[in-house]
């Protein structure tokens, strides 16, 4: 048996173990998701209770406009409104802006990853014909001949060289 092709289906299976591994994530995410659909539907509920205090606390902040800077009902009341809408709106562009950050650097990982394991596989399976191999012929002549002659062999035998 070739120690080479032995080397190369372990390692194919390592790549494949790590394929499966991604595949099993993918899978307790999507449970975890399932399961933290109970916790969203409790916050939606606990946001509604505090939306309604928050407006029960600006129309109060209103009539104490009202009372305090002799203004009338209307206008106390819409200045409230308005400068709570403001911080809203500062808040959410915030909230926006972050979250497509955070969209595009696990986006970038995700795609590194899967072209990481596309590269080992290649040279797993074909390791002469593989990219890195061709590179390291033409970039590293040397190396080739070196390696030839550690392993006593006709630098025009070694698979690196051979096209």
């Amino acid at each position: 048996m070739n120690k080479n092709s032995s080397f190369q289906r372990v390692l194919r299976d390592v790549v494949d173990l790590c394929e499966l591994q991604m595949q099993l994530i993918s899978v307790d995410s999507q449970d975890a998701r399932r399961r933290a659909t109970t916790a969203a539907i409790v916050t939606v509920i606990a946001v509604a209770i505090v939306g309604s205090a928050l407006t029960t606390t600006m129309i109060g902040a209103g009539y104490l406009i009202h009372e305090l800077a002799d203004w009338s009902v209307g206008a106390s009341l819409l200045t409230v409104a308005a400068t709570t809408l403001a911080i809203a709106g500062m808040l959410l562009l915030y909230a926006t802006k972050s979250l497509r950050r955070a969209a595009a650097s696990l986006r970038e990982t995700k795609s590194e990853f899967v072209e990481n394991l596309k590269w080992i596989k290649s040279v797993l399976i074909t390791p002469d014909d593989s990219p890195r191999n061709q590179l390291r012929t033409e970039s590293f002549p040397d190396w080739n001949e070196q390696r030839a002659r550690t392993n006593h062999l006709n630098p025009r035998e070694t698979s690196f060289n051979q096209r």
